[in-house]
This record gives C-alpha cells, structure tokens and sequence, in this order.
C-alpha cells in the first residue's frame, strides 16, 4: 500500500496543531498525496509540514478565487470577476 500524506486547508491545519490525529485517516473532508508527491511540494516551497512524523501537510501560501461583483448606484451587478484571496479552500 502506498504510503499517503493528509493535505489539510489553513482552518483545518489549525485545529490539527492543536488537536492532532491519534489514528490512520481515512477523511473525506481534505485531500491526500502520495508521500513521494507530497515531499516534492515541500522541497518546492508549496508545503510544509505539520508535526514531526511528517504524514500531514499544508500550503505555505493557500490562496482561493472568489467572486467579486460590480455593482451599480442602485445595487444591481453589472459585472462578476474573480479574485484570488488569501484562505485554502478546497
């Protein structure tokens, strides 16, 4: 079986250090890489880890689109672009 990484959104990354994970994960709830990609994000400034056995990762610098509405006088949306803001999401 090959060896995963749990990749884990700022907000989860958060209660993570706090918390913990006392068993094998098998979560829905965020993402996971193989160690071998996992360690190639770290190495390339994408990733760092979180905790010492190294089986649970976050992004350096997450960012997230959202939407961002222009709007007229009287409060109608006269265009919709995105923006990228600080905050990971998936």
């Amino acid at each position: 079986m090959t060896p995963i990484v749990c990749i884990l959104n700022e907000d989860a990354a958060r209660a993570f250090t706090c918390k913990g994970i006392a068993h094998k994960c098998s979560s829905r709830l965020h993402h996971h890489y193989k160690r071998s990609e996992a360690v190639a994000l770290v190495k390339a400034g994408e990733l760092v880890w979180l905790g010492k056995h190294k089986n649970v990762a976050t992004f350096r610098d997450a960012r997230t689109w959202i939407k961002v509405y222009v709007r007229n006088e009287y409060g109608e949306v006269i265009s919709c672009g995105m923006q990228l803001v600080r905050g990971g999401g998936f």
